[in-house]
């Protein structure tokens, strides 16, 4: 493997379809959580540790970004314009999960710690 992030990335052709029906509902989880559940995505980063390591893995859910540019480093086209979904990106260890079917062998630098006493897994009223 080479040290490109890019060439980590696992392609469509190479995902199961389980893993692609993952990837599909993730995305319209992501895009249902920050349109209309806004108090639990605020709950959620709240708890949510690290920073972005600019792997393009997140570009790169389900299809490419047609705004995201590999090299010289993964970047946003329109970073200080990103879709509401692309800034909050990752809303829960959901995403996470999401992110390594693409890219499970260069982390993430976002993490979500346990130990908050609640659930995981299930969407809290907001």
């Amino acid at each position: 493997m080479s040290s490109g992030s890019e060439d980590a990335m696992r392609s469509w052709s190479d995902l199961t379809l389980r893993e692609r029906a993952t990837l599909a509902w993730g995305k319209a989880r992501r895009f249902y959580l920050v349109h209309f559940r806004p108090g639990y995505v605020r709950e959620s980063i709240g708890r949510r540790a690290g920073d972005c390591h600019r792997t393009g893995a997140c570009c790169n859910l389900l299809f490419t970004c047609p705004i995201y540019t590999p090299n010289p480093l993964p970047t946003c086209r329109v970073n200080r314009h990103k879709p509401k979904v692309c800034r909050m990106f990752p809303i829960d260890e959901r995403d996470i999960r999401d992110r390594d079917i693409i890219s499970p062998d260069v982390p993430c630098g976002f993490s979500f710690p346990v130990g908050d006493g609640k659930s995981r897994g299930v969407l809290p009223n907001s």
